[in-house]
């Protein structure tokens, strides 16, 4: 009897605690029925207009339960648009290194460090994203200002006239790319329940799975039909459009973190807070935990891997194969076609087993059932099959089909991983899912500048059949080790949570 009163108590002082001091200015309201607190550090602003031009309108409410499903699918698709700038941008000039080289009466080295380059600030940006996302709690405004930032270099890069110029255009549409690839993995956690994310994340990620590959046959028929200006024109086309879409179709998502009840009413005669001192670099730290660098480590080599075979498959294709610059583009549709499958079916199969293994607990959601047995097929057997394949059949001379084969089924058995281990990694710590994902994003970019820079040295002397070998060996060595997380996540997260608190 004395609990319930309690309870009733505690709900109806939550519903109208208004905390006014030197402080807080917070409003802690208490939905109907439920024993839920939310806190709005801001009011949210009204009006279509002044809500769009505001830099924090807030959002009422918890967006996961307001949204409706329409309106989730819309947002889903624009941050995936907004996501695939910078895998777009990444190879979609491969097909004309050598006209700019040319061109610009450069060496092929420093063109070549452009692209090096350009993955390296790919993940250092994610961090200053992250964090500013973390600190101020918004996301609406980092995606409008990278984005645009990501436009502006697009145009930079087209009317470069010397290398000087072109490298500094690069690296600035690395930066400005870097804020919708690592925002679109917390929005998710925003607006969709954890049984949903799978699915979405895997959607959100198909933008940055088919940018890498449809860039090259884009880029190199649009190199010789205009020039490899046209590639960048092209690109600040692409990046205006998203701009507008997301400047009217994105509403400011971020979700604050329920409070209960009790330590809300209790918080307004403690002390406040000591502020958290602004480190762009913070999210890197996050690393030290088992569980973050665990899941980094894997998802981070396999992309990096998959990012050497596109670095490696122009020369292999025009040296062994006679293929002009646009039919070595198109060789990577099947890299496309093999991640858009596997995104969507390891998506939904990862949701499905968090569901299944959540009614087997009695409504309890564990979040290592996510990492569901597709994902392990796919990193134990399906990746390393794919890398064989496509190092054989190449250092063999085999049919064309085989190498393209192999590359589509790597792609294919990547997105499963990804998927899962992106739905993991952003819930892996409360209230740090975009630095977290940050945190992976980095690693993984550090990853594909080093491996993309050795891979052909590597093939050059020991053969591309090694090289299949090492990449295969590399990948079943780390999802050995992820699958520690699979084993003992739970206690690594509670440690992990414990220190960040």
């Amino acid at each position: 009897m004395s609990d319930t009163i309690v309870k009733e108590e505690t709900a109806s002082a939550a519903s109208t605690i208004q905390e006014k001091d030197d402080h807080i200015d917070t409003m802690v309201s208490l939905p109907k029925d439920t024993a839920t607190v939310y806190i709005n550090p801001r009011p949210v602003v009204q009006g279509f207009w002044k809500s769009r031009l505001a830099i924090h309108p807030g959002f009422e409410g918890d967006p996961r339960e307001t949204l409706s499903r329409r309106r989730k699918a819309v947002i889903l698709a624009v941050i995936a648009q907004a996501g695939c700038l910078g895998g777009f941008s990444s190879t979609i000039y491969f097909p004309s290194l050598v006209q700019i080289t040319k061109d610009l009466n450069a060496s092929t080295t420093t063109i070549n460090s452009s692209v090096s380059l350009f993955i390296l600030f790919m993940g250092i940006s994610p961090l200053l994203t992250s964090t500013l996302s973390d600190h101020f709690k918004f996301r609406r405004v980092l995606y409008l200002v990278f984005t645009t930032i990501f436009c502006l270099a697009s145009l930079g890069g087209g009317f470069s006239k010397s290398a000087g110029p072109l490298i500094a255009a690069r690296v600035f549409q690395a930066i400005g790319s870097g804020g919708a690839s690592i925002l679109g993995a917390g929005t998710v956690a925003d607006i969709y329940v954890p049984t949903e994310q799978g699915t979405s994340m895997g959607l959100m990620f198909l933008g940055q799975f088919l940018g890498p590959v449809l860039g090259p046959p884009i880029g190199g028929l649009l190199a010789e039909a205009f020039g490899w200006q046209a590639t960048f024109f092209f690109m600040a086309i692409v990046s205006a459009i998203v701009i507008v879409e997301l400047f009217f179709l994105l509403p400011e998502t971020y979700r604050h973190e329920p409070v209960d009840p009790l330590s809300a009413i209790e918080a307004k005669g403690g002390d406040p807070e000591p502020k958290k001192r602004f480190n762009p670099f913070q999210a890197v730290f996050l690393l030290r935990h088992p569980v973050v660098f665990l899941a980094s480590l894997e998802t981070g080599m396999i992309f990096a891997l998959m990012f050497s075979i596109e670095t490696i498959a122009p020369v292999l294709f025009g040296k062994f194969y006679n293929l002009s610059e646009s039919q070595t583009g198109f060789t990577y549709i099947a890299a496309g076609f093999g991640s858009v499958v596997g995104a969507v079916i390891g998506g939904r199969l990862s949701d499905m087993s968090l569901m299944k293994a959540k009614a087997k607990n009695g409504g309890e959601l564990v979040l290592e059932d996510r990492l569901s047995l597709n994902m392990w097929i796919a990193g134990f057997f399906t990746v390393p099959l794919g890398s064989l394949l496509f190092g054989w059949g190449a250092e063999k001379h085999l049919h064309i089909a085989v190498a393209i084969a192999g590359f589509g089924i790597y792609n294919f058995g990547m997105s499963q991983v990804l998927s899962a281990g992106a739905a993991y990694l952003v819930n892996a710590i409360p209230g740090q899912g975009s630095s977290a994902t940050a945190a992976g994003n980095f690693l993984r970019m550090i990853l594909a500048c080093v491996i993309s820079l050795l891979a052909q040295i590597i093939v050059d002397h020991i053969g591309y059949g090694y090289y299949g070998v090492i990449l295969a060996a590399l990948n079943i060595i780390c999802m050995g080790l992820f699958y520690l997380v699979k084993i003992n996540g739970a206690k690594m997260r509670a440690d992990a949570t414990r220190k960040e608190q």
